[in-house]
C-alpha cells in the first residue's frame, strides 16, 4: 500500500490547507521533508515557496532538497536523503524532462519503494502529482518552445494509482483530457473503478493505504472522476472532505 497526496495546481500559499493534510497524513508532529524539484530544473523559487507553506502550517519542520540538476550525488546519498524523508514533495514544471532526469538515479523504482514501504508520504503538485498515476495529461510540449505544441497523454511508470490523472483542469485547453480519458478505456489502458481523476487548482486526491479522497484549500474549486457507466465514460463531480 502507501500514502500520497496529488494537487492538482496553484500557488503555494493558497495550497497551505493541502500541506497541512499532507502533515497530517505523515503522522508526523514535526515531519523531515524532502522536495524534489527536477522538473524545474531545481529552480530556487519552487523550493522557497513550498519550504515557507510547510513552515506557515507547520513551524519547526526540516526540509532538504535532492538537486540533481544542479549537484552530483552517489546512490548512497540519494538513499540516504529518501530514508530520512517522512514527507517526499516534487515540485511542478516539465514532466517528461523530470522523469528522463530520474532515470540517471534510478528515482523512479527508488520512489516506487517508498510508497511500497510506506516509510514516507509521497506528494507534489502538477508534475509533482501527475507523475504518481498511470496516465497523466501533460503539457511537456510546451517548454520545448515549439508554436503548435499539444497536450497529450503520458505513462509516467509509476501506477500507484490506476487511473489517468489532469492537473491544472479549470484551463479551458485541458478539456481535451476528457476524451483521452474514453480513448484509454476503450483501450482498456484504464480498468479500474475510477478511470480519470480532473483536478483544479486548490484541490487534492488523496490515497491513505487503499482509502481514496479528495481535499480542497480553498473555496468555490472543483474536481471530478471519470468512471465507467452502462457502456460509457460518465464525469461526476467529487464531495470534498473537511480539511
Amino acid at each position: 500500500m502507501g500514502r500520497f497526496l496529488a494537487i492538482g495546481g496553484g500557488t503555494f500559499e493558497d495550497t497551505d490547507g493541502l500541506t497541512r493534510r499532507i502533515v497530517d497524513l505523515s503522522k508526523k508532529e514535526i515531519p523531515n521533508i524532502l522536495f524534489i524539484g527536477t522538473a524545474a530544473e531545481d529552480s530556487t523559487n519552487p523550493l522557497t515557496s513550498c519550504k515557507k507553506s510547510f513552515k506557515r502550517v507547520c513551524p519547526g519542520t526540516v526540509m532538504k532538497k535532492l538537486s540533481i540538476i544542479r549537484n552530483t550525488y552517489t546512490m548512497e546519498e540519494v538513499d540516504e536523503l529518501l530514508n530520512w524523508a517522512d514527507i517526499i514533495y516534487v515540485g511542478p514544471g516539465n514532466t517528461e524532462f523530470m522523469l528522463e532526469k530520474w532515470q540517471e538515479y534510478g528515482l523512479t523504482a527508488k520512489l516506487k519503494a517508498v510508497f511500497e514501504k510506506d516509510t514516507a508520504v509521497l506528494s507534489g503538485m502538477s508534475a509533482g502529482a501527475l507523475c504518481w498515476f498511470s496516465l497523466g495529461f501533460t503539457d511537456s510540449d510546451y517548454f520545448k518552445g515549439e508554436e503548435n505544441w499539444s497536450y497529450r497523454m503520458i505513462r509516467p511508470g509509476f501506477d500507484l494509482f490506476n487511473a489517468a490523472f489532469c492537473p491544472h483542469y479549470g484551463d479551458w485547453k485541458r478539456s481535451g483530457f476528457d476524451e483521452k480519458v474514453e480513448e484509454a478505456w476503450k483501450e482498456q489502458k484504464l480498468t479500474g473503478e475510477i478511470l480519470g481523476i480532473a483536478l483544479e487548482d486548490c484541490t487534492g486526491f488523496v490515497y491513505d493505504n487503499g482509502a481514496v479522497s479528495f481535499a480542497k484549500s480553498q473555496e468555490d474549486v472543483k474536481a471530478w472522476v471519470f468512471k465507467e457507466k452502462d457502456g460509457t465514460v460518465v464525469k461526476e463531480t467529487v464531495t470534498f472532505e473537511n480539511i
